[in-house]
Formats: structure tokens, C-alpha cells, sequence
């Protein structure tokens, strides 16, 4: 299981919810520009907010694109919303599952 974690601007809504489909699906390029920035992006809640079993992540991600929208509207740089997944776990992960990304993440 990698862990990830996300939280509105306002801190209104927050969970915690398993990320492991991503990484299943994701190309390489992408997990490595995650790794890059500090394994934290919206990118993964976009993802997986309309699947089975994330509804909440879609009732999370629905509140700060409806709810933040003003203020996000006035400065287009405010993230309404921010994910970061647990390094340690998707560090292991990948070195288990997907070893060819693993070996070119930066040490």
C-alpha cells in the first residue's frame, strides 16, 4: 500500500487514502516528475477521484473545485487543494513492483 494523503486550502477536508493504483497505471515519466517534486501533486487525486472506492477523494476534490473556486479565481497560482504521498512506501513499492522507475529515482 503507498499512503497518500490530501487536504483542502482551507482544511475544511482532509483524508488519508491508498494511492497504489496510480502507480500501477502511471507512466514512468510521470512518477518520476512526482519524485521530483517531492512525491506531492493534485495530479494523483485527479487520477483516482472518480473511481470506485474514492468516493470520498471525489467529495474532497468536488469541495475545492466548487467551494475554493472564488479563490482560486483570483490568484490562478493558490492550489485549492494539495497531495503528497508517503515516500518511504512508494519508494518501496516501486522497487518491488516497477524496478526499472525505482533505479532512476535521484537517491
Amino acid at each position: 500500500m503507498i499512503r497518500a494523503s490530501c487536504h483542502t486550502a482551507d482544511n475544511a477536508l482532509a483524508l488519508e487514502f491508498d494511492a497504489t493504483r496510480w502507480f500501477r497505471e502511471a507512466d514512468p515519466q510521470s512518477i518520476l516528475h512526482l519524485a521530483d517534486q517531492d512525491w506531492s501533486s493534485v495530479w494523483i487525486a485527479d487520477a483516482l477521484e472518480a473511481r470506485p472506492g474514492y468516493e470520498r477523494l471525489h467529495q474532497l476534490v468536488e469541495y475545492a473545485a466548487t467551494r475554493l473556486r472564488d479563490e482560486s479565481l483570483e490568484d490562478p497560482t493558490w492550489a485549492a487543494l494539495d497531495c503528497v504521498v508517503d515516500a518511504a512506501d512508494a519508494k518501496q513499492w516501486l522497487a518491488e513492483n516497477r524496478p526499472e522507475i525505482a533505479a532512476k529515482l535521484p537517491r
